[in-house]
């Protein structure tokens, strides 16, 4: 299998078009940095950022992006539901309809985390997220994500943190890269199929291939990898 694409947050670039240069010189760098992070996480998530959400994102308290907000809503980028719940934020001018186009090629898909010891590692109380990832052309049937950890992955450009996009199968190719259940521990890495006998290899040489029983939980199919928007000074 070919190094995978990165779907997701940091390839879209008809979604990350700039607004007007017009308009973007209403906006301080600050207030450039919120909006972009707000337009990004609607594409994404399909629903607005909390203030927490946004503060985290940056770092900063809560009390300077309220600031960077109501400066975005009186500039009229964005506005704010009336009834003012927690996800009440809208983004205004050209935007929803970058969004629309987005949408039909948009799915969520379930984020499971760590297997605790004798627990399914597709139980429902074993989700701990869902990520919005365009789905991938050649991937039928059931799909979900997990989170990678460590640097065994590094030569397929697979890296920690990474969320993989999993097409759910109990079967693989040789050179397939696939999610597998190692003990009680998910991992992510080559299947291979020598010596009569099927093994797993890691995609970097500090690894020794491993020659335990385990099971196939899905193939790669894709991936989406995190950014951060630091805010401009």
């Amino acid at each position: 299998m070919s190094d995978l694409p990165v779907k997701g947050r940091v390839i879209m670039p008809k979604v990350m078009q700039k607004l007007t240069n017009r308009k973007i010189r209403k906006l301080t760098g600050k207030q450039r940095d919120v909006l972009e992070f707000i337009k990004h996480y609607i594409i994404e998530r399909q629903h607005a950022p909390t203030y927490k959400e946004i503060a985290d994102n940056f770092g900063i308290n809560v009390n300077a992006i309220q600031q960077s907000v109501s400066a975005l809503i009186r500039k009229g980028f964005i506005e704010r539901a009336a009834d003012g719940i927690a996800r009440g934020l809208r983004l205004r001018d050209n935007v929803p309809a970058e969004i629309s186009r987005v949408k039909s090629n948009v799915i969520v898909i379930p984020l499971y985390g760590n297997v605790a010891a004798g627990e399914p590692i597709f139980a429902d109380s074993n989700v701990v997220d869902h990520v919005a990832v365009e789905k991938p052309r050649r991937a039928s049937g059931t799909l979900f994500s997990v989170t990678v950890r460590g640097d065994s992955m590094v030569d397929k450009k697979i890296l920690e943190k990474d969320k993989l996009i999993v097409r759910k199968q109990a079967n693989a190719t040789d050179g397939d890269i696939v999610v597998a259940l190692l003990d009680d521990e998910v991992t992510v890495k080559i299947f291979r199929f020598g010596g009569g006998k099927p093994y797993l290899q890691p995609a970097n040489d500090k690894y020794d291939p491993i020659r335990r029983p385990f099971k196939i939980l899905g193939i790669v199919v894709g991936l989406t990898r995190d950014y951060t928007i630091s805010l401009t000074p």
